[in-house]
């Protein structure tokens, strides 16, 4: 077996022809342990484990954590529509707005577009004498619908009786 090694001369021609190198073929015997390990290396395919972590097209937030949340929802969605008592209307230059009476006591202020209920209802308008709240809700057949709900102010000759 030869190398030849060509390099810059003087003589200004280009660069000589070389003849390729014949590399001489290795054989090692290999024992019977160490061909089974070598036999099994290549031919493992990759799995994935998914012990401890989550399916990624899954969603975050699950149904039942939604409703698990229920008791930290604002005071005015804990209750139902028909469980607030509309105490006083406040007109003003600031717009309109109601004092609700919560089951536990409380009163609060709402304005227009204000969320109220369980059902995520919206104030879409304060009357001098009634709150009119909107809620959406899904029909039979899985379409939208939308529903008017009307809280009338309670008068004092009702709240004697």
């Amino acid at each position: 077996m030869g190398l030849w090694i060509a390099g810059c001369s003087k003589s200004g021609q280009g660069p000589t022809a070389t003849t390729p190198i014949a590399a001489k073929a290795v054989q090692k015997t290999i024992s019977q342990g160490t061909a089974t390990t070598a036999l099994e290396k290549p031919g493992t395919a990759y799995s994935y484990n998914t012990l401890g972590r989550r399916d990624p097209f899954a969603p975050i937030v699950s149904k039942e954590e939604k409703q698990a949340k229920a008791g930290e929802r604002p005071p005015l969605e804990r209750y139902n529509l028909d469980d607030f008592k509309l105490t006083a209307v406040l007109r003003g230059g600031f717009g309109d707005n109601a004092m609700v009476e919560a089951p536990d006591g409380k009163g609060y202020i709402i304005h227009v577009g204000t969320i109220i209920g369980p059902n995520k209802g919206v104030v879409k308008k304060i009357t001098e004498n009634k709150l009119i709240v909107e809620e959406k809700y899904k029909n039979f057949s899985g379409g939208s619908e939308r529903k008017e709900i009307v809280i009338d102010l309670r008068k004092k000759q009702e709240e004697s009786q």
